[in-house]
């Protein structure tokens, strides 16, 4: 049975932010990213200290949490590549962190999104970003949420086609692995999930959004060696059918993989404050603690 705080949000997601969608015009990109911020203010906790970070072609924040850090979360926001924001994702960004340990900090990416670029401008920040965190920490998580999540995809596709360092743990919410949205699932579930329409123009944030190329859409890619990965969707989602294939994908690929399929629930509902959030927070959070060497 769904909470009362879910109910209410699925309520919200319905009048507020589905009955808004449209054309994603740069206006409405920069729009969004500003409600985005000014709807979720956030006052961090006394342990956090923040870390701005705009070096070398990595921005970022850092939430900072512990004197001698065994592993960093890289954290990857959503928002069809065009109106997240890092400062609207704070709090789950440090809840997350908060969830795997008191050795973990924390750095959110701030990648380049719509209208001010276009792909591969975000695959080519979340690289930096990544290398630059290695070099920093032996150990990397990587968790994201939507276009997040698909971000969380791509990046481990390219490090392991690149013969690099993988990260420990990967975790992915509501990820979209196909950007031509023509899955079952966006035409039986566009009445359904109260926060996304199904069925709808690819974001413009890819020019070639039909290209054959798991850097566009992870449906393409090889998931062999992909490490440890946990999905989590909503089964009323839209996007639903992108975590049924990822999970067959890797499954056929051997891949250490768990999906867990919220009842009731739509895409991304985790930004939202109820308490399938904190069950869901907490499981990703002894998802990523057993891939950590804390010793």
């Amino acid at each position: 049975m769904l909470s009362e705080q879910a109910k209410q949000a699925i309520e919200f997601s319905r009048k507020y932010i589905k009955s808004g969608q449209a054309s994603l015009t740069p206006e409405i990109a920069l729009a969004a990213r500003k409600g985005a911020d000014e709807g979720n203010k956030y006052d961090l906790p006394e342990e956090v200290t923040l870390k701005a970070v705009d070096e070398g072609g990595v921005k970022g924040e850092f939430y900072l949490r512990a004197d001698s850090p065994k592993a960093v979360l890289m954290f990857l926001h959503g928002g069809a590549y065009a109106t997240g924001t890092v400062y609207s994702r704070r709090k789950i960004a440090i809840k997350l962190g908060q969830a795997i340990g008191s050795g973990i900090d924390v750095f959110a990416v701030d990648y380049t999104q719509y209208p001010e670029g276009r792909h591969p401008a975000a695959q080519e920040d979340i690289m930096r970003a990544y290398d630059y965190l290695r070099g920093l920490y032996d150990q990397v998580l990587v968790f994201g949420e939507s276009a997040g999540a698909t971000l969380a995809l791509t990046l481990t596709l390219q490090l392991k086609d690149e013969g690099k360092k993988l990260p420990e743990r990967v975790s992915v919410f509501s990820p979209v692995i196909n950007q031509l949205n023509t899955s079952a699932s966006e035409y039986l579930r566009t009445e359904r999930d109260p926060m996304l329409v199904g069925a709808t123009a690819p974001v413009p944030y890819f020019d070639e959004p039909a290209k054959i190329d798991p850097l566009i859409s992870p449906i393409y890619g090889d998931f062999t060696g992909f490490p440890p990965l946990f999905i989590n969707c909503g089964s009323e989602e839209v996007k639903y059918d992108s975590s049924a294939i990822l999970n067959n994908l890797c499954e056929k690929a051997g891949v250490d993989v768990q999906w867990h399929v919220w009842q009731d629930l739509f895409h991304v509902f985790i930004l939202f404050d109820m308490p399938e959030t904190d069950l869901a927070i907490k499981q990703i959070g002894e998802f990523f603690k057993a891939g950590v060497k804390f010793d």
